[in-house]
């Protein structure tokens, strides 16, 4: 008799992906955790309403990005949400969201990741 697979929770399904990034001179890892997606689910009222995140920092990717990062910033020492980027310029720009994207999409449950992935490429 074949043994029926284990459903995993949500929680379960997050693999965490250890993210860095200079700031201040110091490597400081970005890590969107339990903590930093509660506060993107009451920003965007709901985890189900993410695509205004994406929408978001298409409109405005230097209030955005910033203010997202900090979120996932794990070492917030000497670090404001005005002043986490300040050392970047617009060369930059690819770099941090490549950053930004491993960070947050690396720590979505495999199913969620692939659907937000997919949406993107559609846009």
């Amino acid at each position: 008799m074949a043994e029926k697979k284990e459903e995993k929770s949500e929680l379960e399904k997050i693999v965490p992906t250890k993210i860095t990034l200079k700031i201040h001179g110091k490597e400081r890892e970005i890590k969107f955790g339990f903590s930093a997606w509660a506060k993107l689910e009451k920003e965007y009222n709901g985890i189900k309403n993410l695509e205004k995140m994406q929408k978001d920092i298409e409109e405005r990717p230097f209030q955005v990005i910033p203010h997202l990062l900090f979120l996932g910033l794990v070492d917030k020492e000497d670090v404001t949400e005005d002043n986490v980027l300040d050392e970047y310029g617009l060369q930059d720009m690819e770099i941090i969201t490549n950053i930004f994207n491993k960070a947050l999409f690396g720590s979505l449950p495999q199913d969620e990741e692939k659907k937000t992935r997919t949406v993107k490429k559609t846009k």
